[in-house]
């Protein structure tokens, strides 16, 4: 995939919205590791916050000790090192596996880790490229966002209640789900996004979802 393709990321969201620059030494830290397109990215737009803060590109390095509390013991297709590419401001982490390009989503509040691949082959350049794209390309402010109690979207009025989030802050609710809380914009609150979330994984029941699951969950409702 050409680097070309960097420039819808803006297409998709426009400019971001905040944007912290990349150190020299994160990009040699994670070159070879993960797919050159999204170290182009990170040249380009920096960690940076899009759609008001809604949808963000993510500093592995920070949101590392989440994936590894999501990830760690769990019977996912395959084993892979995890590394977290970009994350929404509820904190629901897209995850990318270096080995193979495999995909994850990992949505906190509900409990889940959802895997988007089941082939354990390993890809070209080319493909991890590719995946990375699709990752990257297929949300919008729709996809990113968290449905209430009332089926309503939430980050807007969240956003209007407690004001925006940063690099590394999410809305959490108070109580958690798995505590018996709710997805109400009232019971949103500002948290430190990694460690809140590494509390959550010992919160909850974490369970590994397919998409189709999912789609069977929202239909039963």
């Amino acid at each position: 995939m050409a680097h070309g393709d960097v420039a819808e990321l803006a297409e998709i969201w426009g400019p971001p919205t905040c944007s912290a620059p990349v150190r020299a030494d994160r990009l040699a830290q994670f070159a070879g590791v993960v797919p050159d397109l999204l170290l182009a990215c990170w040249r380009e737009y920096g960690f940076a916050g899009f759609g008001d803060g809604s949808f963000w590109l993510c500093d592995p390095e920070v949101w590392q000790p989440a994936v590894d509390a999501w990830t760690d013991g769990l019977e996912l297709p395959r084993e892979e090192r995890w590394v977290a590419v970009s994350r929404s401001a509820f904190g629901d982490l897209q995850v990318w596996g270096q080995q193979t390009g495999s995909r994850l989503t990992i949505s906190a509040h509900h409990g889940w880790v959802i895997p988007s691949d089941h082939s354990g082959r390993a890809l070209s350049d080319d493909g991890r490229d590719d995946r990375l794209y699709t990752l990257l390309m297929c949300q919008d402010r729709r996809s990113v966002d968290l449905y209430g109690a009332d089926r309503g979207p939430l980050f807007e009025r969240v956003r209007a209640l407690r004001g925006p989030v940063g690099p590394d802050t999410i809305y959490g609710f108070v109580p958690a789900l798995g505590l018996g809380g709710a997805l109400r914009p009232e019971r949103a609150e500002i948290f430190d996004g990694p460690v809140h979330l590494e509390l959550l994984a010992e919160l909850s029941e974490r369970r590994v979802v397919d998409k189709e699951d999912l789609l069977h969950m929202w239909i039963g409702k």
